[in-house]
């Protein structure tokens, strides 16, 4: 940069990316799609936590026996959890590699960049979500009552 600025008078060089960042309305676009970004996660947190609560309520009367023969609410808890991990786990793991492979068949004039960094970020945000969106229906399978899950009382 400097031999630039040495052989041409009345020039100012600057790196790629601060060249990129003083482009008009770079710093508005950035601001927006971080926005989206965090909205896709929120809305995302919902939908994992409603689909674990419709599942917790499904299984109410086959948490109801488990809990009349004395299973413990951490092992109903725990059990939970895992379930949650591994379910989220293989959904991030589906989502990651259709990503991937629908990124090969994008046009080169296509301009997104997938690099280590962004992708892992997005899919430990992924894999946080699914139990912090469960812990809902966690909560709610530990707290059913045996006796009104079999409709007995």
């Amino acid at each position: 940069m400097e031999q630039i600025e040495q052989a041409i008078s009345g020039t100012q060089a600057a790196t790629i990316s601060t060249a990129i960042k003083n482009v008009p309305g770079y710093t508005a676009q950035q601001s927006t799609i971080q926005t989206q970004g965090v909205f896709t996660l929120l809305i995302g947190l919902l939908v994992i936590g409603g689909f674990f609560q419709i599942q917790v309520l499904q299984k109410v009367p086959q948490i109801g026996v488990l809990k009349a023969i004395g299973t413990p609410n951490s092992i109903v808890g725990f059990t939970s959890v895992i379930q949650i991990i591994i379910v989220s786990s293989i959904g991030v793991a589906i989502g990651g590699l259709l990503t991937f492979l629908f990124s090969l068949v994008f046009p080169p004039n296509v301009p997104i960049v997938f690099n280590g960094q962004s992708s892992l970020i997005a899919i430990l945000a992924l894999l946080l979500i699914g139990p912090i969106g469960g812990f809902v229906s966690i909560r709610y399978a530990v707290r059913i009552e045996p006796l009104k899950a079999l409709r007995l009382s």
